[in-house]
């Protein structure tokens, strides 16, 4: 004769079908959950991506407005025109041997002070130095300004000093 499994008396399969359904319902919301980290932690990547890639965009349109400007002083500066530096660069063109300029009849004054133009010129093509180089010659051209600005009061004040009686 064969044995024939015992049957499983109802409450007993009944609440066993229970408790697998309860444990398959825990682990179902488990993963959803993960599911849901996993959602939330990508979305937040995406979002500082997006940032990033706004940040870049910006990076990228300032630094094509600073090799404008950098070309466009480039420019004056080569033409020698009266927007130079107190006319101390030399009119055959910006070279790497350039030194700190300095105002004219003080030679000697600022060196070693300032590092050379042409340090930030040299031929090496390293498109970071343009924005150094843009914002040392405009430090240049607004000390020569300052400079300028003090010497004319200067003389004027001096000019008055004469007229005294």
């Amino acid at each position: 004769r064969s044995r024939s499994p015992l049957p499983v008396p109802f409450p007993q399969r009944s609440a066993r079908e229970h408790q697998d359904g309860e444990r398959a319902l825990r682990e179902a919301r488990s993963v959803q959950t993960e599911h849901r980290d996993r959602l939330q932690a990508l979305q937040e990547q995406l979002e500082q991506l997006r940032q990033q890639e706004q940040r870049l965009h910006q990076e990228r349109l300032s630094l094509a407005r600073q090799r404008e400007q950098l070309q466009q002083l480039r420019d004056e500066l080569a033409a020698g025109g009266a927007g130079t530096l107190l006319g101390t660069v030399p009119a055959n063109g910006l070279g790497s041997a350039l030194a700190a300029p300095v105002a004219p009849g003080a030679q000697g004054l600022l060196a070693g002070v300032l590092p050379s133009v042409g340090m930030f010129l040299g031929d090496s093509g390293d498109r970071l130095a343009s924005a150094a180089l843009y914002g040392h010659l405009l430090l240049l051209k607004h000390r020569a300004q300052m400079d300028h600005d003090f010497l004319e009061n200067e003389r004027i004040f001096l000019e008055s000093l004469k007229k005294r009686p």
